[in-house]
């Protein structure tokens, strides 16, 4: 099924990834989509919560992930959604949009977009929850949790742009990308990140679980880590909070 054939809509839920992940429960397929105009207990990396207000587009994607693609390449997927995030950003507001090692999409080097992948197994079948939580017409500086770096696509445009023609253009550009990966054709994904990277080149901050790690953003490797350079030798991370130092 293709990325937006079933699409539910909500006015407010709790949480677009945890709907999702009921439905999928029920036997909805790969492909389907959840939309929420507000999210009581939106979530992000770390367990963090917040509620996202009206005027955001706020969704989570239901895609197919083989055992074998879930050991190896689940790093892929946020890279994928960002891209095509950022791609349609572009496309739908004319804004250029660049993505930032793990799960981030910038606007002039502000956050505009987050993104939250969770594998589930329903049944025998291994499942990827995407959760998507793009700035549009949105506040994000006053009565919301948001990062103090954050932006709106309205903010940077200087006018409200039109939430419906976002989201066709993001359903679409999901459904090609996610093409590629189940073709298995992981170096376009990973290309394609690379070209409209703000993270590479830059020294940054990595927050994990056990503490705080800096160096050189050197690339990343074909499962979506980032290759960082400290003291000379590159280390492999998996995942973790990323802050550009310069």
């Amino acid at each position: 099924m293709n990325i937006g054939q079933k699409v539910f809509r909500y006015h407010s839920v709790t949480s677009t990834n945890e709907v999702l992940k009921e439905l999928a429960a029920e036997g909805f397929e790969p492909g389907t989509v959840v939309i929420g105009a507000i999210q009581t207990k939106g979530r992000g990396r770390m367990e963090r919560t917040w509620v996202s207000p009206e005027g955001g587009l706020w969704l989570s994607v239901l895609l197919d992930a083989s055992p074998e693609f879930r050991e190896n390449k689940f790093g892929i997927i946020p890279l994928m959604t960002g891209c095509a995030v950022a791609n349609a950003v572009s496309a739908a507001a004319g804004l250029a949009a660049r993505v930032k090692w793990p799960n981030d999409v910038l606007i002039n080097g502000k956050k505009v977009c987050g993104i939250l992948g969770e594998i589930i197994d329903v049944e025998g079948k291994h499942l990827a929850v995407v959760g998507i939580g793009i700035n549009v017409n949105n506040p994000v500086h006053e009565g919301y949790e948001f990062s103090p770096i954050s932006t709106s696509i309205a903010e940077e445009l200087g006018k409200e742009v039109n939430l419906e023609e976002l989201e066709r253009v993001l359903l679409a550009e999901l459904d090609c990308r996610n093409n590629l990966l189940n073709e298995e054709k992981f170096d376009d994904i990973l290309g394609e990140w690379r070209s409209i990277s703000d993270t590479l080149g830059k020294k940054v901050r990595i927050t994990t679980q056990t503490g705080d790690i800096e160096g050189l953003a050197k690339d990343i490797d074909e499962n979506g880590s980032l290759m960082l350079e400290r003291g000379g030798q590159v280390e492999i991370v998996l995942a973790g909070d990323c802050s550009h130092l310069e």
